[in-house]
């Protein structure tokens, strides 16, 4: 596979003193570039792979220079998740900590219940939880390298950890409560078409009145599964909010 950057997002060629790395693990094109020197306010590179265009964007931070395609497929999501892993806590745990703990404290459980974190990434949603008691917690994430990074959380040491793929989730397993964060945006892992499908697997791993929760999400959850308890925005940084829900199963 020959890779080549060609153009960012204004139009200028890439320059000739950029260093970059890019997954060498796929056939067709790489995962994730990773790109150094190039101005910090770009956000899209156009590349030629083996003579094909192929485009690619920032996705998680501008901070960080890993660009994924745009047009991304799960299994690239993933590897493009294994390398940001090591870098994803220290960027994301005050965000992701405050944004837990704003929807913990809209619901009442009892401490034994069993509880799922879908795409729980390095585990950093789960804390508090852990630090109100809760101890039958499960973390599930389709990489592996962020469920490494949360296996090195001490609070999170009594947990339990599944690598899997939400969409193809299937346990024996019911749950009193079930949350995710921001795992179900449209610019995440799923499209539209995906989430009848998903919807009945998260309901089917649901106790009878069990209770989901989401924050950052596109997709509102069908009224025939979940009838709705609250819902409202959260303001994650200054100028951006996101859409947090609550329901029961019906």
């Amino acid at each position: 596979m020959i890779v080549k950057l060609k153009k960012h997002f204004s139009g200028k060629e890439v320059m000739q003193n950029i260093k970059f790395t890019y997954d060498k693990t796929s056939k067709k094109r790489p995962a994730w570039i990773w790109v150094e020197n190039l101005p910090k306010d770009v956000m899209f590179l156009s590349t030629r792979i083996d003579d094909k265009i192929h485009h690619y964007r920032i996705y998680l931070s501008t901070a960080t220079p890993l660009f994924l395609p745009t047009n991304y497929t799960r299994e690239e999501m993933r590897k493009f998740y294994d390398k940001y892993a090591p870098l994803y806590t220290k960027e994301t745990a005050s965000r992701n900590s405050l944004a837990s703990a704003f929807l913990l404290q809209k619901i009442k459980i009892v401490k034994n219940e069993k509880i799922l974190d879908l795409g729980a990434g390095s585990g950093i949603s789960a804390i508090p939880f852990v630090k109100k008691g809760y101890k039958n917690i499960v973390l599930l994430d389709y990489s592996k390298k962020m469920l490494a990074e949360a296996r090195k959380n001490k609070e999170l040491k009594r947990c339990k950890f599944i690598q899997q793929d939400i969409a193809k989730m299937k346990s024996r397993e019911k749950y009193g409560l079930i949350f995710s964060m921001f795992s179900f945006a449209s610019n995440s892992y799923f499209q539209e078409k995906e989430m009848s499908r998903l919807w009945k697997k998260v309901a089917a791993q649901l106790n009878p009145r069990g209770i989901f929760m989401m924050l950052g999400y596109d997709f509102d959850p069908p009224k025939k599964l979940f009838k709705k308890i609250q819902s409202g925005k959260y303001e994650i940084v200054p100028g951006y909010q996101a859409q947090w829900y609550i329901g029961k199963k019906c």
